[in-house]
């Protein structure tokens, strides 16, 4: 599948752009507020401005820092408006980071060297010590999703003491190794459906590192959307991101135009920039040992982030202070959005857990 082709129908959509302008608000932040919890504000990280946007619905409960998918997939026209999130903003203050290059943290002066997984730890550290300034708090809850697991594991090895626990959806372990996975999950599927289409496409995939590319990627996670490793219920073909996922960014009231033409224009700047750092990363050598409570939401299903792999990780994880794995059986990918009722009471019990104890060891 060849990205210039796959970029033809964003293009064509740029003349929509101006006519959404017009016709959508600006959303306005308001300035940061303890009794509403809602603040938005572009922060200096690193050598470049991030977009974080802080909703909740009470002061007094834990923040969690939520660390996106991608790389690069754009967070803020989803993510705070889902069932989930919004649900859960009522047992948490929830922080939601758009990761450099993603969306409102994209900037065409970033320097390409900029674009390395050290710099994202290193950014996510910065992120962390701002919110425990900013917000009063000596810790945080860490939630990883996808290629957000990459970095929420890396960041929970690294610097244990600013949190209160790890937990993660869709937990990457290797990246590459998925990928392989992912393409033999697919093969096997469509060698028993005699889907000529799906066997002609992965017939000119080269899966050797040196060769395995982006384009290839996108053409995998079609077919696996099709055989419900994305979406358990499923049983369509559809590109990883949709004409109707389009139209929500370029309408959305969160992004001005300059983001929406940037979207359409640069899809896959995050992933094309991060590909050999992606090819090369083991959590097994990164991450061996959490010092904080871990905790693995894990749907049966997820095949783009191979579940298999997740399990094997979870197994050979040192977590002196306890990992548990929570399985998702009618999800892939996204539990919290397969299983919402589940997630919300694991998430509810973690919270509970770690955050009652926190409270009680602070009076004592």
């Amino acid at each position: 599948m060849n990205l210039k082709l796959n970029r033809l129908p964003a293009i064509l959509l740029l003349i929509s752009v101006a006519w959404f302008s017009s016709c959508t608000p600006k959303q306005r932040f308001a300035a940061f507020d303890k009794r509403k919890v809602h603040h938005f504000e572009m922060v200096e990280i690193g050598d470049t401005r991030q977009a974080l946007l802080i909703n909740g619905k009470n002061p007094d409960n834990p923040v969690l820092l939520y660390l996106h998918g991608g790389p690069g997939f754009p967070m803020l026209p989803f993510v705070p408006f889902s069932e989930s999130m919004q649900k859960l903003e009522k047992k948490f203050t929830i922080v939601y980071w758009e990761q450099r290059g993603t969306g409102k943290s994209f900037d065409n002066a970033l320097a390409i060297e900029s674009m390395n997984i050290e710099q994202f730890i290193s950014d996510t550290r910065e992120i962390v010590e701002f919110i425990r300034e900013k917000m009063g708090v000596e810790k945080v809850f860490l939630w990883g999703h996808s290629w957000g697991s990459n970095l929420g594991a890396i960041y929970a090895s690294r610097y244990p003491e600013t949190l209160h626990a790890y937990i993660s959806t869709g937990q990457s372990a290797n990246p590459f190794l998925n990928e392989r996975l992912a393409y033999e999950f697919v093969l096997e599927r469509a060698t028993e459906d005699n889907n000529r289409r799906a066997l002609r496409q992965l017939s000119r995939i080269d899966t050797l590192p040196d060769n395995y590319t982006v384009s290839n990627a996108l053409t995998i996670r079609k077919w696996v959307y099709r055989y419900g490793g994305i979406v358990h219920d499923t049983r369509y073909e559809r590109p990883y991101v949709d004409f109707q996922e389009i139209g929500i960014m370029l309408s959305t009231p969160v992004y001005p135009l300059l983001v929406r033409l940037n979207l359409l224009l640069n899809p896959y700047y995050s992933i094309e920039s991060l590909w050999q750092d992606l090819k090369e990363l083991n959590l097994f050598t990164e991450a061996p040992k959490i010092d904080v409570p871990v905790y693995f939401l894990v749907g049966r299903h997820d095949i783009i982030v191979s579940h298999v792999l997740a399990e094997k990780y979870f197994n050979e994880l040192e977590a002196p202070e306890g990992k548990d794995i929570i399985w998702f059986e009618n999800s892939a990918h996204r539990p919290f959005q397969e299983e919402k009722e589940k997630f919300h009471k694991v998430m509810d019990e973690i919270h509970d857990r770690h955050w009652t104890k926190n409270l009680t060891r602070k009076e004592e």
